[in-house]
């Protein structure tokens, strides 16, 4: 019997790129191509957009080139000025990205959870715990500030969604801190817009391998076994009959 020899096609590895690196998905997007859609889809909702980003350059663009006329060189500053400006763009540019996208999903069911699913570090999101026919959401939250609660929706009707899952978390995780946060433009609720700052700022309590032992009690709670979206819902659409809380 003949031997394989080790060059053969069949026992070839796959092909990899330099360094030994996997090839690149040929449909993963190009970074170049998301900034591109990114800064279409808010200079569509954002007038001035391209107004500030240029004034942003040209105000940043302008300091340096005074501190290089005041005390020189002046090429260096050119070239550090252009830097400098076009960071203070790029900048400008995420902040008016973000709140473009905020006022486009705003009011929509989900649309916390889309915000909390974009939010640096150790954030567990379950969304779509509990729900009513009005589409009022509660999704939970695990993290190292403990576990966080965020309703969507009326006040009046989240209430009960709310001390319902107090009840369910109490019952797993006894004196684990619990922050409720709802979200909405009634009086005492966050605005979207300022969910992430709420977020972000909550005390840290916990470590990782702690926020492990806190996610693992939860999952025995679960969720929803309804097919929601984990993102903002379309507008206009009902719960089907029969959907309650979990009780």
């Amino acid at each position: 019997m003949a031997k394989t020899s080790p060059n053969s096609p069949d026992t070839a590895a796959p092909a990899k790129g330099r360094r030994g690196r996997a090839p690149k998905d040929p449909a993963t997007p190009k970074r170049s191509a998301q900034l591109r859609e990114a800064f279409v889809l808010t200079r569509q909702r954002d007038n001035r957009l391209v107004p500030a980003l240029l004034l942003a350059f040209v105000v940043v663009l302008g300091v340096f080139l005074l501190i290089g006329f005041l005390i020189g060189p002046l090429i260096p500053y050119i070239v550090f000025g252009v830097i400098a400006g076009v960071l203070a763009a790029f900048i400008i540019f995420g902040r008016r990205a973000r709140v473009a996208m905020y006022s486009e999903i705003e009011g929509q069911p989900g649309a916390a959870a889309a915000v909390i699913s974009s939010l640096r570090g150790d954030w567990r999101l379950t969304p779509n715990v509990a729900i009513t026919r009005n589409q009022d959401v509660v999704h939970r939250v695990v993290g190292k500030p403990g576990i966080i609660l965020v309703g969507e929706g009326s006040t009046d009707r989240l209430n009960a969604l709310i001390t319902d899952q107090q009840k369910r978390i109490a019952r797993v995780a006894s004196g684990t801190p619990v922050t409720v946060i709802l979200v909405g433009n009634e009086p005492g609720q966050v605005k979207l817009g300022k969910l992430e700052r709420k977020m972000t700022r909550l005390p840290r309590t916990f470590k990782g391998v702690t926020v492990d032992q806190i996610e693992g009690r939860m999952r025995a709670l679960g969720g929803l076994n309804i097919p929601i979206p984990k993102g903002p819902m379309p507008k206009g659409v009902r719960m089907p009959k029969g959907v309650r809380p979990p009780r």
